[in-house]
C-alpha cells in the first residue's frame, strides 16, 4: 500500500472509468483503484490509460454482470465484486484468475445472485478448492437456493433433473444408432438380397424359409431346359447330372427324353412350361437362330407374365454375337433381368438358388413321390431345333 497510487473514484455515480494517471507518475510502482457505488455496467477494458498498473480493485456494489480476462489488470493481488449482477463466473476466469494466477490473495464475491445449477459446478468446485483466496465464500448464496451459500450446496443434488435428461438424452443417442444401423442393415439386405439368400441356401441354413412355393406343389418337373441341339453335350453331359444327381436333386424335363414321339411340337411346349417349376433358357448363338427355341421362350415368358412369378432362368453359354438378331420380347427381358454366367466361380450356387427350393434329406428330394408320370422317347428319336 505504501508504494501503490490511490485513485478514489467511490459514489461518483460513473457508468464509465476515466483514464486513470499512472503510478510512476508519482514515482509508485503500481495502484489502488476504488470504483465501489457506482453504475458500472463492465470493467474498463485492461488496455485503458493507467487501469494495466491496477493491483488491488475494489468494485462492489455496482451493476457487474459479468468478468472478462480482457478487462481485468494482468497483475491483481486484489479484486473485490461483492453485491453486483453476478449470476456466474466464466471459465476461463476461474481457471487463469483464481486457481491458475501467482498473484491473486483475494477474491470478494457475496452479494451477487449466483445461479447454482448443473453449469455451475466449476464454480463450485474452484470456490471450495480456493476458500482461502474467497475470505466471504461462506457468505455467498444461491439465488435459486434459499439460504444456501456456494460451499454448502451439494452438486448431485441441484444437478439430478439435467442428470435424467442426460440419461435420456444418452437412451435416445443409443437407440438412434440402434435404428440407424437397423435401417442400414436392412438396406444392405436389400441391396445385397440375392446374394445373401444364395449364400444361404448353398450352406444349407435357414431353408425352412426358402422352400418350394405351394403353387408349384402340382407341377411334374422342377425344371424344363430350353436349349439348340448344338449344346446336346452341355445339357446332357454338364447341366443334367450336376442337377439330377446333386444335392438336393431335381427333377428335369428336356425335349429330347420326355416328348411323345410324332406330337404336336407347340402342344408339348406348352406342356413342358406348364409342368415345370422354372423353365432354363441356354442362350446361344444357336439358341437365338432356333425358331423352336425361341418360341420356348416365349410360352415360357406368357406363364411367368400370366402368374407374376419368376420363371426363367437364363444361362449365358458362350458370347452371343447375334443379339441383333434376338426378339424384341427377348432382348427387353435380358435388359430387365440378370442371367448366369457358366463360367462364374459360383455359377451352381446361383443355379440352384434360382431353382425351386428343396430340402435335401439323406440325398433325396422331399418332392419326388406322388408326381405324374414321365412320359419318355426313345433314344433313337431326336427333335433337332
Amino acid at each position: 500500500m505504501i508504494n501503490a497510487l490511490l485513485v478514489n473514484c467511490a459514489k461518483a455515480q460513473l457508468s464509465q472509468l476515466p483514464s486513470i494517471p499512472r503510478p510512476e507518475q508519482v514515482a509508485l510502482s503500481s495502484t489502488t483503484l476504488n470504483i465501489n457505488n457506482n453504475t458500472l455496467y463492465e470493467l474498463p477494458l485492461n488496455t485503458s490509460f493507467g487501469y494495466a498498473q491496477v493491483t488491488r480493485l475494489y468494485a462492489a456494489y455496482n451493476k457487474l454482470t459479468s468478468i472478462h480476462s480482457k478487462r481485468l489488470p494482468p497483475n491483481l493481488t486484489v479484486l473485490d465484486v461483492r453485491a453486483n449482477k453476478l449470476e456466474r463466473l466464466s471459465n476461463n476466469f476461474l481457471l487463469r484468475y483464481v486457481e491458475a494466477s501467482e498473484t491473486l490473495e483475494e477474491l470478494y464475491i457475496s452479494g451477487n445472485p449466483w445461479i447454482c445449477d448443473c453449469g455451475a459446478e466449476l464454480l463450485l468446485r474452484v470456490v471450495r478448492a480456493q476458500r482461502k483466496r474467497i475470505p466471504d465464500a461462506d457468505a455467498a448464496l444461491c439465488a435459486n437456493l434459499p439460504n444456501v451459500t456456494l460451499t454448502d450446496v451439494i452438486f448431485t443434488d441441484i444437478c439430478h433433473v439435467n442428470k435424467s435428461r442426460a440419461k435420456i438424452f444418452q437412451l435416445a443417442l443409443v437407440l438412434t444408432i440402434v435404428i440407424t444401423m437397423l435401417i442400414s442393415a436392412i438396406a444392405l439386405y436389400y441391396k445385397y438380397k440375392l446374394q445373401i439368400k444364395i449364400w444361404l441356401y448353398a450352406h444349407h441354413i435357414c431353408q425352412c424359409c426358402i422352400t418350394v412355393e405351394t403353387l408349384d406343389s402340382d407341377k411334374t418337373f422342377d425344371a424344363f431346359i430350353s436349349y439348340s441341339h448344338q449344346q446336346q453335350h452341355y445339357v446332357n453331359h454338364i447341366l443334367l447330372p450336376e442337377l439330377e444327381q446333386g444335392d438336393p436333386p431335381y427333377r428335369i424335363c428336356t425335349h429330347e427324353r420326355n416328348w411323345l414321339a410324332g406330337a404336336f411340337i407347340p402342344e408339348q411346349i406348352i406342356e413342358s412350361v406348364e409342368q415345370s417349376r422354372r423353365t432354363i433358357i441356354v442362350l446361344s448363338d444357336d439358341f437365338i437362330a432356333s425358331d423352336w427355341a425361341r418360341m420356348e421362350f416365349r410360352m415360357a415368358h406368357q406363364s411367368a407374365l400370366n402368374e407374376r412369378r419368376e420363371r426363367i432362368i437364363i444361362i449365358k453359354y458362350g458370347e452371343l454375337t447375334n443379339v441383333a438378331q434376338l426378339d424384341k420380347e427377348l432382348q427387353a427381358y435380358l435388359k430387365m433381368n440378370t442371367y448366369l454366367d457358366f463360367n462364374d466361380s459360383r455359377f451352381w450356387q446361383k443355379l440352384r438358388y434360382a431353382l425351386p427350393h428343396k430340402i435335401a434329406i439323406g440325398g433325396k428330394s422331399d418332392q419326388h413321390e406322388g408326381q405324374k408320370p414321365i412320359n419318355f422317347i426313345g433314344q433313337d428319336k431326336l427333335i433337332l431345333r
